[in-house]
């Protein structure tokens, strides 16, 4: 069995809730022993199959297998999604391998060190969504990027520049693709789902529009068909279970997808309309609220040493009033004034709580 019918292996043993991260690691792995094969052919004397396999193994601490160097040197050669096409021969006389091409090496890129940087940035935001179905697609392809990265950076004698925070684990991601295929299909989802803070647990029938993340959480979009009167719900995937698409159709949306969020802060969408809402920051917080819009409907009314003064179009919801509380003394909303006097009313609580 080669390489690649090894990593098909296990892709097929394992669950997509419990394999992603070992199919990364697996893939890393990998690309960690075609760098040290990679290493290992440009130096002489050049090594023999067992040279190979005692320098893989002594960087990995422990025994690699003969088959898997070999099927490694094939992948480096002619796997065309690695795309590396090394010129790897081998020396009947000396019994040994290298590169027809003395200046060969998988880690030749031709980029600068700036273009470096962006791609490890890249890779770095790839990488916390790396359990996505539509990211997983590309997993071999990002690999080979970020371990050529990687090595370049070493090369130039960099250390790592760049740090993201890492993410939790997305409860109930395994629910997008199926989702996905049901909205493509439309088809009729049925699960059970659990509100927080809430020992009852529904079944739900869903019309499934659409899904949103909002700070890392994932929600799907639809019209609730579980009772008599139809209603546009909204549903945290980390809250679902037993999902199940099923063989009922409906016809159309009755949402208009594009528009749906045009006036949200986050992912509920309240009854009212959109309303002026008019905030005054203090001038530093100010700062990163233009470098970073709370929405794309912001507008900088005013700016100076004192305020900075911003309209935006939105329907009130939860969301938002959490958010506005989230930046304390640092924000007085100008209106709409029942927004104010809630705002207001909820400070005076906060202070009674410290009395």
């Amino acid at each position: 069995m080669d390489l690649r019918s090894e990593k098909n292996y296990f892709i097929i043993v394992l669950s997509p809730q419990k394999g992603q991260s070992s199919i990364m690691s697996l893939n890393r792995e990998a690309y960690t022993r075609y760098r040290l094969i990679d290493e290992r052919l440009r130096k002489k004397p050049f090594p023999r199959l067992e040279d190979l396999i005692e320098y893989v193994s002594e960087n990995f601490d422990r025994p690699v297998a003969r088959r898997t160097i070999q099927a490694d040197l094939q992948e480096m050669r002619y796997d065309q999604l690695l795309k590396f096409n090394a010129p790897v021969v081998y020396d009947k006389k000396e019994r040994s391998y290298k590169y027809s091409d003395e200046n060969y090496s998988i880690n030749n890129l031709p980029v600068t060190a700036d273009e470096l940087h962006g791609l490890d940035f890249a890779i770095s935001i790839l990488d916390q969504f790396k359990h996505l179905p539509a990211i997983k697609e590309f997993e071999e392809a990002i690999m080979k990027i970020a371990s050529t990265v990687k090595i370049n950076k070493e090369a130039r004698g960099e250390s790592d520049h760049i740090q993201l925070d890492k993410p939790f684990i997305i409860k109930g991601i395994e629910f997008v693709e199926p989702i996905l295929k049901a909205i493509s299909e439309r088809k009729v989802l049925k699960f059970s789902y659990q509100r927080h803070g809430s020992d009852t647990v529904s079944q739900n029938l869903l019309e499934p529009y659409l899904i949103r993340e909002s700070k890392n959480f994932w929600y799907v979009i639809g019209n609730g068909i579980s009772k008599k009167e139809h209603k546009i719900l909204t549903f945290a995937l980390d809250r679902i279970v037993d999902l199940h698409i099923t063989h009922d159709t409906f016809s159309d949306d009755k949402i208009d997808r594009k528009n749906f969020y045009k006036n949200v802060f986050g992912v509920t969408v309240g009854e009212g309309k959109p309303e002026s809402v008019v905030l005054s920051f203090a001038p530093l917080q100010g700062k990163y609220i233009k470098t970073m819009p709370l929405h794309n409907s912001q507008t900088i009314l005013k700016e100076n040493a004192d305020e900075f003064k911003i309209s935006l179009e939105l329907v009130i919801n939860t969301e938002l009033k959490m958010q506005l509380l989230s930046y304390g003394a640092n924000v007085k909303v100008i209106k709409p004034k029942k927004l104010a006097d809630e705002m207001r009313d909820t400070g005076e609580k906060l202070i009674a709580l410290y009395k």
